[in-house]
């Protein structure tokens, strides 16, 4: 049995142990979502002992997505096909080797594509798999079946998380400017501004859609640590631009769901609403943090309590109907 390590563009790997021999091609994809596809072949002799393989890399690809810098979602695509594989200058070229690169295009994200002859050697009473479908692909004067594997996906429960939602104020007005050169500037700083931060502090950044963030940090301490960080950070950065999009953080503690690569839960619900209606008790270039409750609960020490003021935001979203908000102030 030997380990074999799959690189992924984006700085880590995930180890896969598969035996090496000449006739089985596993193909590992790793990318991020929109860009092009990047990935590792090696030659395995086990089919069975692939497609396990190919399921456990799958699973510990999802346990890390967005450590790693917060851009977007890293996609893993898995395709096993079973041929002859034929080395020339270091390369493996051969029939199998295009079958598995024709497949591999039409692998949606997190999925383990088998080719028809791999599908043959595996013992489907170790590894359920079920028919995708027929496909002409280039090359191949004969339709391909392609098969899956059937994974078996677990609700993972991120319990006691401290989440951080940010989002900046007035954003959209930077769209009406002539040039895009600002708004990809503003991106730009608060990408390596929200990583920075988070890596410093222990966190990670569960994702991000447009100029708003979603992190989590353990302790109550450092998701308001990093709440302060990133406003002051912020705050310098738009009045040295004089820009128009101030920051806007709520921090909440709750639950958090992860089901393969999506991220569900009423903390997420609770922290992305608090920081939508906080907007109502600033001024319009105003950016603030705001706590509720029950993040409040975990800061220990009383010079919080003069720095925490309770708010009253009002709306009518019934998820924060019995959430108390704070906003923090400036230290003594």
């Amino acid at each position: 049995m030997a380990v074999f390590s799959f690189f992924s563009p984006v700085k880590y790997s995930v180890s896969v142990a598969v035996r090496f021999g000449p006739t089985l091609m596993l193909v590992v994809t790793y990318t991020r979502e929109g860009e092009s596809s990047r990935g590792s072949r090696v030659a395995a002799s086990a089919a069975p002992a692939a497609a396990r393989s190919a399921a456990a890399a799958q699973a510990a690809s999802s346990r890390r997505r967005n450590v790693d810098r917060g851009a977007g979602r890293l996609v893993m695509r898995v395709v096993i096909a079973l041929g002859d594989v034929l080395h020339e200058d270091g390369a493996l070229v051969g029939d199998t080797v295009v079958l598995t690169a024709r497949i591999e295009a039409i692998t949606p994200p997190d999925e383990i594509y088998l080719s028809a002859s791999a599908w043959l050697a595996v013992n489907r009473a170790q590894v359920r798999t079920t028919l995708v479908g027929a496909f002409s692909l280039k090359g191949f004067a004969e339709p391909a079946p392609v098969y899956r594997v059937e994974q078996t996906h677990r609700t993972r429960v991120i319990d006691d998380q401290y989440i951080v939602f940010t989002d900046l104020r007035s954003f959209s007005r930077l769209m009406d400017r002539p040039s895009l050169t600002t708004v990809e500037k503003v991106l730009d700083r608060l990408f390596d501004l929200v990583n920075e931060t988070t890596r410093e502090l222990g966190g990670a950044v569960r994702f991000s859609a447009g100029d708003a963030y979603c992190l989590t940090f353990g302790a109550a301490d450092l998701a308001v640590a990093a709440a302060e960080r990133l406003g002051a950070a912020w705050a310098e950065f738009v009045r040295a631009e004089r820009l128009p999009c101030p920051v806007n953080i709520a921090v909440h503690q709750g639950v958090v769901y992860a089901f393969r690569s999506y991220l569900f839960g009423p903390g997420l619900e609770v922290a992305s609403g608090v920081e939508r209606a906080s907007t109502r008790a600033l001024q319009p270039a105003e950016g603030g943090i705001f706590l509720t409750g029950e993040a409040r609960k975990g800061l220990v020490g009383p010079g919080w309590d003069a720095r925490l003021r309770r708010v009253d935001v009002g709306g009518d979203d019934r998820r924060l109907t019995n959430v108390e908000i704070y906003r923090l102030g400036d230290p003594a």
